[in-house]
């Protein structure tokens, strides 16, 4: 196999090119799957407490300030929580649980950092709604995952 010095000098000018842009580009980009590894970081002081993790969960990109909801069924007797993560930082969360009237049932709301957590004791067996907004001064679009668990 022969290499010449033309060709050896194009592949080399190629080789350097990709580590520029490789060097050049952004370390990370947000994604949804960081928005879910924050709720998931958010679950782990109520699993520490006996709450079971569902593997199912909500995600999605919304703008910032925009309401969403999520119908979830509960039961009478257990308790749950849920956990909203976000990709992006310096966002300001809202999460409720209503219950079929509008009203507010949660018991304890806190956000840091890349999340936030409500936990909720429903009244009797029926569908709630969980109520969520993220928003940024930065960002016009955030990813978000909405987790939940039970004890």
């Amino acid at each position: 196999m022969l290499f010449s010095p033309s060709r050896l000098f194009h592949r080399a000018t190629a080789l350097l090119t990709a580590a520029v842009l490789l060097a050049s580009a952004p370390l990370s980009h947000a994604t949804i799957d960081d928005a879910h590894s924050f709720a998931m970081e958010a679950a782990v002081p109520f699993v520490e407490q006996g709450f079971i993790v569902r593997e199912d969960y909500w995600n999605g990109e919304v703008k910032s300030g925009q309401k969403l909801m999520v119908r979830h069924q509960m039961f009478k007797g257990n308790e749950y929580a849920f956990w909203l993560g976000c990709a992006q930082e310096e966002v300001t969360f809202e999460l409720q649980v209503l219950d079929e009237k509008g009203n507010e049932i949660e018991l304890d709301f806190k956000a840091s950092g890349m999340f936030a957590t409500v936990r909720v004791n429903p009244p009797k067996t029926g569908t709630y709604s969980v109520v969520f907004s993220l928003t940024s001064k930065k960002e016009k679009g955030l990813y978000w995952a909405l987790a939940y668990g039970y004890r």
